[in-house]
């Protein structure tokens, strides 16, 4: 009787789902049949979504917030109309992404050699210590060589081989010690910029996907470009103008299913609820499970998808500091292991190409308030000032971002259990693709992946 009664339950709530999802419950004008639904507008989508409209298909993005281009973060100066770049810094300088730039009508530049501070400041803020003598080291040939062992699989998880070189599931502490990596190359990787939570912790393969040949190659001067106007979020601005209507911004996904050729979504708009019917997704948005358990995840999906986490990352504007205009000033340990500072803190305050302006990050191990960051941001800069010798004026916060979740991760365990083999093998799967930053650590390699997969994506669709 038992049984019965749950199968019963089981299906009446089944029955229930669909008719939520049947077109004939919406009024035709809510209903938007396209070929293709785009999940997130960030780098991956916006990508995607401008490939698809040159090529002629028809689709619909969906994006949570009200703007495009994730983790591109501009703030404007009222008074001069400059702006700072908080978010995403710079460009590989290849093919893909100036075309995507030429495409957009984005103009762009070399990457300045003081673009990120001169002279760096390193400053330990919790012992309130000034370290003249701390070197951010370099990366050197032994790195190199190492690098190139893991490949392709470090460059891009996708290729990850199986089984996992038990040295990648190694913290980078342990790696370090246990191939005896020089101190400037260690140092070097614990620079890497946005890096969520206790670097210390981190993976090597992690470290090696971070710094991988493409972002060694955004890091050297003549590699990188930035937006000629100091503004990252044009190339996004230019794409929100040529989307138009086909994006549903500040709109989530309520409810869905998804079958090859038969995607049907419920959304959140505005507007009001409308039902997207697709013959494919493309997941352009973290993948972690509190984004993804919507979309009607089976079984196997959601025991991958539940492995993923991200990281606590954010950042923001402040102006009338009183420090150097043009300095950096990284926050280190003065007395912990590799100088590494203990978390939650402030990441670093760097300048910006606009008079008075400086931007922030933060990193903490569980979601923190704006109230929390700015007072650890206030307290960092007052310590600045005494440590300095600056003026002791009163910051003015204005303007704050929420990065998280930021640089998806799984445990060593589910890597070596062949994590990324099982989901790199669910491309396609229920009519699903994957785009977004996982596999590959910044835009320019996200621009290319999504450029790679689209015939894939396209030709599913029977286009």
């Amino acid at each position: 009787m038992l049984a019965q009664t749950l199968t019963t339950l089981v299906a009446i709530a089944t029955c229930a789902a669909g008719a939520a999802l049947n077109p004939a419950a919406f009024a035709a004008s809510d209903v938007i049949r396209k070929d293709f639904v785009i999940l997130g507008g960030g780098a991956s989508g916006t990508y995607a979504a401008i490939a698809l409209k040159d090529k002629g298909k028809s689709f619909v993005v969906v994006e949570k917030g009200g703007r495009l281009g994730g983790h591109a973060r501009t703030y404007y100066d009222p008074k001069t109309g400059k702006g700072v770049d908080f978010g995403l810094q710079i460009y590989l300088n290849d093919s893909v992404v100036t075309n995507f730039f030429d495409r957009l009508n984005t103009p762009y530049t070399a990457v300045s050699p003081t673009q990120f501070g001169s002279p760096f400041i390193h400053a330990d803020f919790a012992k309130k210590v000034l370290m003249p003598n701390y070197s951010r080291g370099s990366l050197g040939q032994d790195y190199l060589d190492d690098l190139a062992k893991f490949n392709p699989g470090a460059n891009d998880l996708t290729y990850l081989k199986t089984p996992v070189d038990p040295a990648l599931t190694l913290t980078w502490p342990e790696y370090i010690e246990q191939t005896g990596l020089s101190n400037a190359s260690a140092y070097a990787a614990f620079n890497r910029p946005a890096i969520p939570g206790r670097l210390r912790e981190d993976l090597a393969l992690y470290v090696f996907n971070d710094l991988n040949d493409v972002m060694i190659r955004e890091g050297q001067r003549y590699g990188a470009i930035v937006n000629a106007n100091r503004d990252n979020s044009q190339l996004y601005r230019n794409a929100q103008a040529e989307l138009g209507s086909s994006v549903l911004y500040n709109s989530q996904i309520i409810d869905g299913i998804r079958a090859n050729n038969n995607v049907r979504l419920v959304v959140n708009t505005p507007t009001g609820r409308k039902l997207i019917v697709a013959k494919q997704v493309i997941i352009a948005m973290p993948r972690i499970l509190s984004n993804m358990q919507t979309l009607g995840l089976d079984s196997k999906e959601k025991a991958l998808i539940s492995q993923i986490t991200g990281g606590q990352y954010y950042g923001g504007v402040v102006n009338n500091t009183g420090l150097m205009q043009t300095a950096a000033y990284p926050n280190r340990g003065v007395d912990t292991a590799w100088n590494v500072p203990d978390v939650p803190s402030v990441v670093t305050i760097s300048p910006s190409p606009v008079d008075g302006f400086h931007y922030y990050w933060y990193t903490s191990l569980q979601a923190t308030t704006r109230t929390v960051i700015e007072s650890a941001v206030r307290d960092a800069i007052s310590t600045l000032q005494t440590l300095t010798g600056a003026a002791k004026t009163t910051p003015n916060f204005v303007d704050y971002q929420d990065f998280t979740p930021l640089q998806l991760r799984v445990s060593a365990d589910n890597i070596n259990s062949g994590f990324y083999q099982k989901f790199n093998a669910m491309q396609g799967y229920k009519g699903t693709w994957y785009v977004s930053a996982f596999n590959v650590p910044g835009s320019s390699q996200l621009f290319k992946n999504t450029m790679d997969l689209l015939p894939q994506i396209i030709a599913a669709a029977g286009n």
